[in-house]
């Protein structure tokens, strides 16, 4: 009866129904009532009918969410998921159409689901009888791994019947908004198994998933890797990695190291071997905010950068960021490199770790009360003295050299309730170094912090942070004559609120932030009493940097999605203070220097602020492809003050002040990005502009520490970088690897009206940094089930340099004659790792688990240059001799556990 109702009224060939009827609004009176008595009203009071079965709009009411919306909107959102629509007949007439193939795909799945033995569990919340009054629920979940019940970020999560498809956040936490009654949800996350979700749901709930790691190679049951999942639907600029991942690839010397990661991504390299951190589209080193569970690090590196100063098994997740940039985040032009530390089981205590040829890692984890405290402690430590003595060069003798570092991180986490915890966390790290002879030096990270999560109402959730962070270093001379001891700290106590609100389309963010730095930019002491070192105290330096944010994420449709923040940060230079005075109209050198103005303490000696506004934006052009757009203004008001490409531990942070304004970039970035053959291959290319106002570079000849008229040595100016990113992935079978290349320049530009204070004339030049092709090709290939081969090559056009271009003779000494600034090049860069990793048992139970792996490093012996310098030849004659780091292969073995 009910289809041959349908077929008369398509012969009837009446007109379209008026919009005036579909525009109505649904008044506020109707709230709480139910769309049978909506509709009756309509009938009433306009010359339309519907056709339905009442049963069908059982427990269909309307909400609040609906009060001024069009009826067509309002029949669309209660109809979504549901095997109901609505078919508009004529100028008086509206048929509902009740179609069950949704239930009966559900059903299917299912039973093909059972006959491949897949796990299925059942979940029921609320009861049909008793549903929510409202058409719609909200379900929360939290997926985790089944062993250890640590959060797994980055799972797909999809819903069947919805084609609707998201993952999982920080926590391994998802929220949907879905119809009343029945849903089929898949979980796929990579070398898990898969796990299906029989849903029935009738009202608001959460709901707590358990995942089963089980490596495996799959050619015809998909297991997609969250990176391939969200290259079309995640923000501009924006990385997750993964840390299973990272212990995969080839390591130097079997160390694993997230920063060697980073520094193959597309539009990220790095100066050399021993360069300390990696640049972002042409920028310098300083220029990347690195933050460990929400402090600032300022030195990444061990080793004069040869390791990373973070233990790969105390991250949890990683977070880069290098276009886009979210509002949450400011203080550094280039990228975001956002590092969450593991929390310990809150159920059982499980511990991980490594030995290799150059240093031995633990971390260990698990209850303290089970289910509501955790503690989680790493150590790392080195006995790799025998590498630097391996060094040779005629650039400095490191025979008899010592290095060592170790670091270590503590982390105590407490549930009060299911909507509050606390979390206490610690991160030291400290290196060592001697040259051959009697010097020195030291350099130290120490962060603390404490952080309370709340979850105020589904909607309002919030994180506030109480922190402080240390960075020294140290230079000692016990030469008994000329012996000194060289001392730097910044300290830096931060506290943050941050919020987070959702309603409807909107995912809003909302918070302030404030850091007190405390700088000693250097302290000279002699070593001993012998020494002629005359002490030496330069002023202190204390200065704020506050901000306030807020931003919205707003899910327009399928199809758009928009994301706009803006970020209002101040920073203010305080007394006591002495600045120097100059005669104006002149080159500030220390000649025309006319005084000094002095500040009291707690006076305000400086301040700056300024707006950022942030707006990424994403539209799917279909299911497997989409368009993607960013900008992002950000203020820096730190300075690396550096007179080398690669930055050291006795480099000095200069704060903006008087004489240093702070750098300001605009940046601009737009991609397209594309899946292919259902998510197997990944592609896209990405196009940027980036000017960065206000960049500091130094004078030639400048001497950088202990300068107390540092503004003599530093000039400011513009920096402009701009490129393109390219990428292809394979994601799935036995082999997965990437592709990327990429071309980009980075320039600066010094001029003045002073020749004194001019770089080049005022020309445009090169930065240190400017590296224009990029090529980097890593894989992976799964030999058996339990053996890898991976592997990575990379190349880069060699950095610029500053060249003796002649030399000639004054009183017996050489003077050489330099060219301009960064004319030249040192040769180019490329290198090829490879590994093989002997994963063990894959049995679901067992109490340990152990992989090895044995690398090869530079595996066909390039000598890559790391610099080249110049030295007299004993007949006048400047001749180049070329820096090699790592001039050789380096083999290693190394063996890691968990348990």
């Amino acid at each position: 009866m009910k289809r041959l109702l349908v077929f008369l009224f398509v012969l009837s060939g009446f007109s379209a129904l008026p919009q005036s009827i579909l525009d109505i609004t649904v008044t506020p009176d109707q709230e709480g009532k139910s769309l049978i008595s909506l509709i009756e009203v309509v009938e009433k009071n306009h010359d339309v009918r519907f056709y339905f079965l009442n049963e069908w709009l059982d427990g269909i009411f309307i909400d609040k969410d609906n009060i001024g919306q069009p009826l067509g909107s309002v029949l669309s959102n209660k109809f979504l998921g549901t095997d109901l629509n609505y078919i508009q007949m004529n100028a008086h007439s509206i048929v509902l159409v009740k179609d069950p193939t949704l239930a009966i795909q559900r059903i299917n799945s299912i039973n093909s689901a059972l006959q491949e033995r897949k796990k299925i569990s059942k979940i029921e919340i609320g009861t049909a009888e008793i549903s929510n009054r409202n058409a719609s629920v909200k379900l929360k979940g939290q997926i985790l791994d089944s062993k250890n019940s640590e959060p797994l970020v980055g799972v797909s999560v999809f819903t069947s019947d919805l084609q609707v498809s998201m993952s999982t956040g920080a926590n391994g936490e998802f929220e949907l908004t879905i119809p009343n009654g029945k849903h089929l949800i898949i979980l796929n996350y990579i070398n898990y198994e898969e796990l299906l979700v029989d849903l029935e749901i009738y009202r608001d709930g959460e709901i707590k998933l358990l995942m089963d790691e089980t490596p495996r190679i799959l050619e015809e049951i998909v297991i997609m890797d969250k990176s391939a999942r969200e290259v079309t639907t995640s923000r501009i600029g924006q990385t997750q990695f993964s840390i299973k991942d990272i212990k995969r690839q080839p390591a130097m010397l079997g160390e694993v190291d997230l920063i060697k990661q980073i520094q193959v991504q597309p539009g990220v390299t790095t100066a050399g071997e021993a360069a300390s951190g990696f640049n972002v589209r042409g920028g310098g080193v300083d220029q990347n905010l690195i933050l460990y569970d929400g402090l600032p690090v300022f030195n990444s590196s061990h080793a004069f950068g040869f390791f990373s100063a973070f233990n790969a098994e105390a991250i949890r997740d990683v977070n880069f960021y290098r276009g886009g940039i979210p509002a949450e985040y400011g203080g550094r032009v280039s990228s975001v490199l956002d590092i969450t530390s593991r929390e310990g089981n809150y159920e059982k205590w499980t511990g991980s770790g490594g030995i290799g040829i150059i240093s031995t890692n633990l971390f260990i984890g698990g209850p303290i009360k089970k289910g509501k405290t955790s503690i989680a402690a790493s150590v790392r430590t080195t006995y790799s003295d025998w590498l630097i003595n391996t060094i040779q060069t005629n650039y400095i003798d490191l025979t008899n050299s010592s290095v060592s570092f170790y670091d270590g991180a503590l982390k105590l986490a407490h549930k009060f309730t299911d909507r509050t915890k606390l979390t206490v966390s610690g991160y030291a790290s400290s290196d060592w170094f001697r040259l051959q002879g009697d010097s020195t030096y030291q350099w130290r990270n120490l962060l603390g912090s404490v952080r309370l999560d709340h979850v105020f109402s589904s909607r309002l959730s919030s994180a506030f942070t109480v922190g402080t962070g240390s960075y020294t270093y140290e230079v000692n001379d016990r030469n008994s004559r000329t012996g000194f001891s060289l001392y730097y700290k910044i300290l830096y106590p931060t506290v943050k609120a941050d919020f987070n609100y959702q309603y409807g389309i909107h995912t809003a963010s909302f918070g302030l932030q404030s850091t007190y730095y405390d700088f000693n930019p250097g302290t000279l002491e002699p070593s001993s009493e012998q020494s002629n070192v005359i002490p030496y105290q330069m002023d202190k330096q204390k200065s704020y940097e506050s901000a306030m944010y807020v931003g919205d994420g707003i899910s327009l449709g399928k199809k758009y999605y928009v994301e706009a923040g803006l970020r209002f940060s101040v920073f203010t230079v305080k007394g006591p203070a002495t600045v120097n005075v100059y005669e104006p109209g002149v080159p500030k050198t220390t000649g025309s220097q006319v005084g000094v103005q002095e500040f009291k303490s707690n006076e305000k000696v400086k301040s700056y602020s300024g707006l950022e506004p942030r707006l990424s934006l994403r539209y799917n052009l279909n299911s497997n492809s989409s368009v993607k757009a960013g900008y992002n203004r950000i203020y820096q008001y730190l300075h690396l003050v550096s007179n080398t490409t690669a930055i050291t531990p006795v480099d000095v942070w200069q704060p903006s002040n008087t004489y240093f304004k702070p750098q300001v970039a605009n940046q601009v970035s737009i991609g397209y990005f594309k899946n292919l053959k259902d998510k197997m291959y990944e592609a896209f290319v990405e196009v940027y502009f980036k000017k960065i106002d206000n960049v500091l570079d130094f004078k030639d000849g400048a001497d950088l520490i202990l300068n107390d008229h540092i503004e003599t040595d530093l000039l400011q100016g513009l920096g402009k970088a701009y490129g393109i990113e390219t990428s292809l992935s394979k994601n799935l079978g036995r082999l997965t690897g990437s592709i990327n290349y990429t071309y980009s320049r980075s320039q600066r530009i010094i001029n003045s009206e002073f020749p004194e204070e001019q770089i080049n004339n005022g020309s445009v030049y090169s930065s240190n940094f400017d590296q224009p092709h990029i090529v980097n090709l890593t894989w992976k290939y799964n030999i058996t089930r339990r053996y890898y081969f991976t592997g990575n090559w990379t190349y880069h056009t060699g950095r610029p340099v500053t060249t003796p271009l002649s030399g000639y003779l004054v009183d017996y000494m050489t003077v050489a004659s330099f060219s301009e600034r960064n004319q030249y090049r040192i040769p180019d860069y490329h290198r090829l790792d490879i590994a093989l990793i002997l994963e063990g048992s894959h049995k679901r139970k067992k109490f340990w688990d152990g992989t090895w792996a044995l690398s090869l490093y530079n595996v066909y012996a390039r000598r890559n240059p790391y610099t080249v310098f110049f030295e007299d030849d004993g007949t006048g004659f400047l001749r180049p001799y070329q820096l090699s780091i790592i001039g050789t292969v380096l083999p290693s073995i190394s063996y890691s556990f968990k348990f």
